[in-house]
C-alpha cells in the first residue's frame, strides 16, 4: 500500500515537472519568435529587406533601402514571379537570397509595374540569373524615354543611389496581361502616380498590389497626373475586383480595400489646398 502511494506521488511529480518544462519551452520559443519578428521589422526600418508570407502563394517584400518600398513575390506551382525588381541589383540579389530560403523553384520572371527605379532598378541582376523582365509596352517606352532623368531625380534625393544604366524589359505586353496560368492579373486603368503604372491582382488569394498608386500618404507626386489620378481610382472601385487585402507600394505594406477611399481623400485635400493657394 505504501509502495503504491509512493509510486503515485512519483508519477504526479514527474507529470508536474513535464508540464512546467513544456510551459517554459513554449514561452522560450514564443519569445524567440517575437524577437525574430521585431528583428525583421527593425531591419526594414533601418534599411534592410524582409520577405514575409501573406497567404497562398503571395509573399510581401518590405524593402527599407532608400525610401521604403513594398514589392511582391509569388511562388507558383512550377516557378516564382517577382512583382517589382526592387531598387538596385544589390537589393535584388538580397531578395533572391531570401527567396531561396523559401523555395528552390526557379525565379522565372520579374514584373516592372512602372518604369521608376524602385520598380525596375534591380532588372540587371534578375536578367543575370536568367529571369525574364516583363512589363507593358507603355512602361518599356517610358523607360526608354525617361530612365536617365528619373535616375537623376532619385539621386538628388538619395545621393548614394547608383547611376544605373537602363535595363529594358525582355517581354513587352501591348496591354493587360496574365501570368502563372491566370493566378496573376496585371492591368492598367489610367494615369495616376505615373502614366504607365499598373495594378496586380491575385484572385485566388484575394490580394491587390497597389504599386506606387496606393499608399497611406500622398508621397511623391512629381510624375503624377493629378487630373486623372482620382478617375483611375474610381475605375478601380467600379471594377468590382474581389480582394480583401491591399499591398501598398510604400510605407506600411498591408491594408484593407478602404485604402482606396483614403487615398482619394488625400488627393481631394491636395487639390483643395492647391486651389486655395492659387486664389
Amino acid at each position: 500500500m505504501a509502495s503504491s502511494l509512493h509510486a503515485r506521488k512519483i508519477r504526479t511529480f514527474l507529470l508536474s515537472f513535464e508540464l512546467i518544462v513544456d510551459i517554459k519551452m513554449r514561452t522560450v520559443f514564443g519569445f524567440a519568435g517575437a524577437l525574430l519578428g521585431l528583428a525583421a521589422a527593425a531591419c526594414a526600418a533601418q534599411g534592410g529587406l524582409a520577405l514575409k508570407h501573406l497567404k497562398g502563394g503571395v509573399y510581401v517584400v518590405e524593402d527599407g533601402y532608400y525610401a521604403k518600398e513594398n514589392s511582391v513575390v509569388y511562388v507558383g506551382a512550377e516557378h516564382v514571379t517577382v512583382v517589382g525588381a526592387t531598387w538596385t541589383p544589390d537589393t535584388a540579389r538580397e531578395l533572391a537570397r531570401q527567396i531561396r530560403a523559401v523555395t528552390y523553384k526557379p525565379i522565372a520572371e520579374v514584373v516592372n509595374p512602372n518604369y521608376h527605379p524602385d520598380r525596375a532598378g534591380g532588372n540587371a541582376y534578375w536578367k543575370s540569373i536568367g529571369a525574364r523582365i516583363v512589363s507593358t509596352r507603355q512602361t518599356a517606352d517610358e523607360m526608354r524615354r525617361g530612365w536617365d532623368e528619373v535616375v537623376a531625380f532619385t539621386r538628388r534625393g538619395f545621393p548614394d543611389y547608383p547611376a544605373l544604366p537602363v535595363s529594358l524589359p525582355d517581354r513587352e505586353h501591348p496591354g493587360d496581361f496574365e501570368l502563372q496560368d491566370g493566378r496573376i492579373k496585371a492591368f492598367h486603368l489610367g494615369a495616376a502616380h505615373t502614366r504607365d503604372g499598373i495594378f496586380i491582382h491575385f484572385p485566388q488569394e484575394r490580394v491587390l498590389y497597389g504599386n506606387c498608386i496606393l499608399k497611406q500618404e500622398l508621397g511623391n507626386l512629381s510624375y503624377a497626373d493629378l487630373n486623372e489620378y482620382p478617375k483611375t481610382l474610381e475605375r478601380l472601385k467600379l471594377s468590382e475586383l474581389d480582394f480583401d487585402t491591399v499591398i501598398a507600394g510604400h510605407l506600411d505594406a498591408l491594408h484593407g480595400p478602404e485604402l482606396i477611399d483614403h487615398y482619394q481623400r488625400l488627393l481631394k485635400r491636395q487639390a483643395s489646398d492647391a486651389a486655395a493657394e492659387r486664389s
